[in-house]
């Protein structure tokens, strides 16, 4: 087989297997976001603590594992998740203590979305080197936005035959599609000629992508920042959304497929951003340009939302930054890794995946409850969204910088 159609080839399989993941999740995301709103929004920053106090459990428990065979644990992670999804379809079902298995469904899903993404594409690093990545990075990603809008897509059309319980069920199949995607993924991208470097071992100890980051790639520490200030200013947005359509909208179906549609519109536009726009521009500008687009729109949206707290901006928002998102700042923060270490390809990277994630999400999601609670929400708010984006855009930067300074050493 020529280079060519074995890069077609891992391509392909690689968007089947990003697909299966994100149409998993997007499938019951809809159904998280209703169920949570069965109760007071002002309980979420608690959920995101509990988020945060399940993902520094998880990582170095992750870290320990993932050194007795990185690519052979991917696909053991997927079953695991599978197996809880099941669990919660019959918990749901059951109608078992709706609000505290609504908020534990939220913590668990929350876990689960940046989890598996992560170890996804830590996956695709190992297996790619950072020229081959950009050629296939951009339509692996497209795959991926195609599962997410036949996610919500689903959940429309089977809503009301297989109810809200049901959905978890298809999750669970979709999961172990992507199990067998990554096996496959795997096989060929071990066989093909590509630029990255010898497989290395990987260190001992649970706890080595928190030092990495922490004592000694300041790279890495940038990328966590960077994932820091996207989190500060998406909680902020998702907060604010919860405010809305929880006066707007009263009934949990009709939230359901109103976070649905949303949803579908969202990737949708996303698709067509990674089709015709996100691999030109990460093969002609790099990666640190790509990355200012998200600082720009989110923070216009911030103050958008500030100015208009209304539906009809919220799903102006919500499709524009989340497009930019999935479309260009995912593809291309996942560059990024391509030019690291091995171990930190698995390790560090799940940290500032779910950690920093995470963090963002907890931090801000009690600043901004603090500022609800005083009343200044608004104006404050719009005041924090200019630091917040200098800040990220000057990360983009700097992240830039160093792709390109790592990428021609390791040419």
């Amino acid at each position: 087989m020529s280079r060519t159609k074995a890069e077609i080839v891992v391509a392909a399989w690689g968007a089947i297997t990003f697909g299966a993941l994100l149409a998993s999740f997007m499938a019951f995301r809809p159904v998280r976001d209703a169920l949570v709103l069965d109760g007071s929004p002002d309980a979420i920053p608690w959920l995101f603590t509990g988020t945060l106090i399940a993902v520094t459990v998880v990582t170095p428990l992750w870290g320990k594992l993932v050194a007795r065979g990185p690519r052979r644990v991917v696909p053991l992670a997927f079953h695991a998740f599978a197996l809880c999804a099941l669990v919660f379809f019959g918990l749901i079902r059951s109608e078992v203590s709706p609000i505290g298995v609504g908020r534990a469904f939220y913590m668990w899903s929350a876990v689960f979305n940046i989890f598996v993404v992560s170890v996804f594409w830590s996956l695709l690093a190992d297996l790619l080197g950072h020229t081959t990545a950009r050629r296939l990075y951009g339509p692996i990603a497209a795959g991926g936005t195609v599962g997410a809008a036949l996610g919500p897509i689903l959940t429309k059309l089977l809503l009301d035959d297989i109810g809200v319980a049901g959905v978890l069920v298809m999750t669970a199949i979709l999961l172990e599609l992507a199990v067998l995607g990554a096996w496959r993924l795997r096989r060929l991208g071990e066989a093909l000629d590509h630029d990255r470097a010898p497989d290395e071992p990987l260190r001992e100890g649970p706890f080595e992508g928190f030092r990495r980051i922490l004592f000694e790639e300041p790279y890495l520490a940038a990328i966590a920042g960077f994932v820091l200030c996207t989190t500060a200013a998406g909680t902020f947005v998702y907060l604010a959304q919860a405010d809305i359509v929880k006066l707007a909208i009263p009934d949990r179906l009709a939230r359901t497929d109103f976070f649905a549609t949303i949803d579908i519109w969202v990737n949708l536009g996303t698709l067509v951003v990674q089709l015709l726009i996100a691999a030109p521009l990460l093969r002609w500008l790099g990666p640190g340009i790509v990355l200012c687009v998200l600082p720009l729109i989110q923070g216009v949206g911030i103050f958008a939302l500030v100015a208009s707290p209304t539906l009809a901006t919220l799903v102006a928002v919500q499709i524009t930054s989340r497009m930019a998102t999935h479309g260009l700042t995912r593809p291309a923060r996942e560059l990024l890794f391509t030019v690291v270490s091995r171990d930190d390809k698995y390790r560090a990277k799940n940290v500032i995946d779910t950690f920093a994630f995470r963090l963002g999400d907890t931090a801000s999601g009690w600043l901004y409850q603090a500022l609800s609670a005083a009343h200044a929400g608004g104006s404050a708010l719009s005041v924090a969204a200019v630091p917040l984006t200098l800040v990220w855009l000057v990360l983009a930067v700097v992240l830039g910088a160093g792709f390109r300074r790592r990428a021609k050493e390791s040419s």
